[in-house]
């Protein structure tokens, strides 16, 4: 998947890429569903993962409102 495909769904907060990639926000080091309707992060701090596992590996946490961990 392209960055800008990933962008243009966290963008539209697109419930259908929910589990496909998740977001991570570089200055908050939490990561997000591209669903979650927390602030849109500004895109040079975006950072895209395929799994859970892989963000929190890179020492990210997840939301307290999307709740991605429970995907």
């Amino acid at each position: 998947m392209e960055r800008t495909e990933q962008i243009n769904a966290v963008r539209n907060r697109d419930k259908s890429y929910d589990g496909k990639f998740y977001v991570a926000v570089k200055s908050t080091k939490i990561f997000c569903l591209p669903s979650c309707y927390s602030r849109i992060p500004l895109e040079k701090n975006m950072v895209f993962f395929d799994t859970l596992e892989e963000a929190l590996k890179n020492g990210y946490l997840p939301c307290k409102l999307c709740k991605p961990e429970r995907i």
